[in-house]
C-alpha cells in the first residue's frame, strides 16, 4: 500500500486528489474477482509475495 502512494503522489496527475490509502490505488489483478474479499485477499497476498523477492 505505501508503494501504490507512493507512485499516486510522485505521478503526474492535472486532477491530482489526495486520498487515503485504499485498494483502488493498487496494480489490478490479471483476473477480475467479483467477492471483494475474495480480491483483497488475493491483492494482500501479491503483496506479500513482492515484498518476501526483495527481502532476499
Amino acid at each position: 500500500m505505501i508503494g501504490a502512494l507512493a507512485e499516486y503522489i510522485s505521478t503526474e496527475n492535472k486532477n491530482f486528489q489526495p486520498m487515503n490509502a485504499n485498494f483502488g490505488i493498487l496494480p489490478s489483478l490479471e483476473t477480475k474477482i467479483k467477492d471483494k474479499k475474495i480480491r483483497y485477499e488475493e491483492l494482500a497476498k501479491k503483496a506479500l509475495e513482492k515484498i518476501n523477492l526483495h527481502k532476499e
